[in-house]
C-alpha cells in the first residue's frame, strides 16, 4: 500500500463569488482529457481518494488530497498526477510533472541446468531493486519454509508451487511459480454445433510463468496430430468430419498439463440410398421389402412416397408391400429427415408381372429337355457308327478266311467280285434254283 499526497491553494472568492473545487487523480490522458482513477477499470477496488479540511488565510485557501493504492502490483508503476478545477474562469490546474511511482518485487527465475534431467530445476530469487548489504532469502514450497539462499534446487512435481522472500519480510513474498493447473476448455458458441457454423475452442490454465498452448487432433488409433499453436482453435466452417476428440496442452518452464474435449457436429441427412429385397420383375401376389439408409446426425427418420403421389405410403426405415398387384408398381423413393434438414433418395422402379416366375421355369425346363435330347441323339449316332465299323471289319475277315481255305489268295476273291454274272433266261427257271443259276467264267 502507498499514499500519494498533493496540497494546493486557490482564492477563497472572486468578486464575492464563492469558489467551488472538484479534484481527481489520473495516469491516463492529458490536461485536456483525463481518466479518473476511481473510474479506471485497471484500478477497480484498489484506489481510494480523500481530501482534508480547507484552511483559509486571508483570501487564500489551501487543501491537501491523498491517493491511496492498495495491493500494489508491478503494473501500478506509472506517473500519477493531480488535477483540480474551480468555477472560476480559467480555474483549471494540473500538477506537473506529477509523481513517478516504481513498484518492484521479488521474482523467481527457473532454469534446468541438466538437459538429461527435465525435473531437476534451479530456482533463483531475484530483486529488481538494489537491497542494502547481502540479505538472506527464504524459500517456500506450497507455503512451507524449505530453505535459505539466493538459489534453491528443487525437483519439480505437479502440484508444487515455490516463492521466496527476504528474511524479516516473509509477509512480502514473491509471486508463486508453478506448473500449469489442469486446463479448461470453453466452446463458442455454446450448445449444439451444426455443420457450416463457426466454432472456437478456447483453452486456459492457471500457471506462472504463463503457459503456452498447443492443440492436437486425437486419431482413432490413439495417435495425435498437431492442429494449432495458441490458446484458440478456430473452425471458420465446421464440417461433419471435424467431429472427434481434441487435446489442449498447457506448458511452461515448470511443467505441462493437458485436457481432452470432444466435438460432435450435427448435420442433416445426406447420401440417402434406397434398396430392394428383390431384383428384376416381381410376380403379382408376392411381397417385396424396400430399405432406406442415410448418413445423418442425429439419426434420420424415414418416410416413403410413390411418384406423383403426395400422400405418405409408410414411415420407418423399411417398407414392405405384401400381396403386390400390378396397380402397385411404379417409382418409389424415401425421404430421410432430422431436426437439421431432409434429403430424398433417387427413384426405384418396381415392375409387377403375372406368372413371370413360372414362364421362366418353363423356359428353363424346355431348354434343359432340348439339351438332353441332343446329347442322347449324339450318343446313339456314335454307337451306330462304332457298330457299323465293327460289322464291316468282321465281314472282311470272314471273306478272307474262306478264300484261304480254297487254296486261293485273298486278292482273287476281289477279282472274282468284279466279274459279270451269267443270268439264265430259261422260262423254266424256278424260284428255288434261282440263286444257284449263277456261273462264273
Amino acid at each position: 500500500m502507498v499514499d500519494i499526497s498533493c496540497t494546493y491553494d486557490y482564492p477563497d472568492n472572486v468578486q464575492h463569488l464563492l469558489t467551488t473545487v472538484n479534484t481527481l487523480w489520473f495516469t491516463k490522458g492529458d490536461k485536456y482529457q483525463q481518466v479518473d482513477l476511481e473510474h479506471d477499470t485497471d484500478y477497480t477496488g484498489l484506489v481510494e481518494s480523500s481530501c482534508g479540511e480547507v484552511s483559509c488565510t486571508g483570501s487564500r485557501c489551501h487543501k491537501t488530497c491523498t491517493l491511496r493504492i492498495k495491493d500494489l502490483r508491478q503494473s501500478d508503476s506509472a506517473v500519477y498526477k493531480f488535477r483540480f478545477t474551480t468555477n472560476l474562469p480559467g480555474g483549471e490546474y494540473t500538477g506537473d510533472p506529477g509523481v513517478k511511482l516504481s513498484v518492484t518485487d521479488l521474482q523467481v527465475k527457473v532454469s534446468f541446468p541438466d538437459p538429461t534431467n527435465p525435473t531437476g530445476a534451479e530456482l533463483e530469487c531475484h530483486s529488481m531493486c538494489g537491497l542494502a548489504g547481502d540479505p538472506p532469502y527464504i524459500w517456500f514450497r506450497n507455503g512451507q519454509n524449505v530453505g535459505q539462499g539466493v538459489n534453491y534446487r528443487a525437483y519439480i512435481q505437479s502440484g508444487y508451487s515455490y516463492s521466496c522472500a527476504v528474511k524479516g519480510y516473509e509477509h512480502l513474498r514473491s509471486p508463486l511459480v508453478y506448473a500449469p493447473r489442469t486446463p479448461s476448455v470453453t466452446v463458442s458458441p455454446s450448445g449444439e454445433i451444426e455443420e457450416g457454423s463457426s466454432v472456437t475452442l478456447s483453452c486456459s490454465s492457471d500457471a506462472n510463468p504463463a503457459a503456452d498452448y498447443t492443440w492436437f487432433r486425437v486419431n482413432r488409433d490413439g495417435s495425435s496430430r498437431k492442429m494449432n499453436q495458441g490458446p484458440q482453435l478456430v473452425f471458420s466452417y465446421i464440417v461433419s468430419s471435424d467431429s472427434g476428440q481434441y487435446r489442449c496442452e498447457a506448458q511452461n518452464t515448470i511443467g505441462k498439463r493437458y485436457v481432452y474435449n470432444s466435438i460432435d457436429v450435427k448435420y442433416g441427412p445426406k447420401h440417402t440410398f434406397l434398396s430392394s429385397s428383390s431384383s428384376g420383375e416381381i410376380e403379382e401376389g408376392s411381397s417385396v421389402t424396400l430399405s432406406c439408409s442415410s448418413d445423418a446426425n442425429p439419426a434420420a427418420n424415414y418416410t416413403w412416397f410413390r411418384e406423383h403421389e403426395d400422400s405418405v405410403k409408410a414411415s420407418g426405415q423399411n417398407y414392405t408391400i405384401t400381396n403386390i398387384t400390378s396397380e402397385l408398381g411404379g417409382n418409389y423413393y424415401c425421404q430421410a429427415h432430422n431436426a437439421i434438414g431432409l434429403h430424398n433418395s433417387t427413384f426405384l422402379l418396381i415392375k409387377v408381372c403375372i406368372q413371370c416366375l413360372k414362364t421362366t421355369d418353363v423356359s428353363l425346363t424346355t431348354s434343359s429337355s432340348w439339351t438332353t435330347t441332343v446329347a442322347v441323339r449324339g450318343i446313339v449316332v456314335l454307337l451306330a457308327t462304332v457298330l457299323l465299323l465293327v460289322f464291316l471289319c468282321m465281314r472282311r475277315k470272314r471273306a478272307s478266311s474262306k478264300a484261304c481255305g480254297r487254296g486261293g489268295r485273298p486278292d482273287t476273291v476281289e477279282e472274282v467280285r468284279h466279274r459279270k454274272p451269267f443270268i439264265n433266261t430259261n422260262p423254266s427257271f424256278t424260284k428255288t434254283n434261282r440263286m444257284t443259276s449263277f456261273a462264273y467264267h
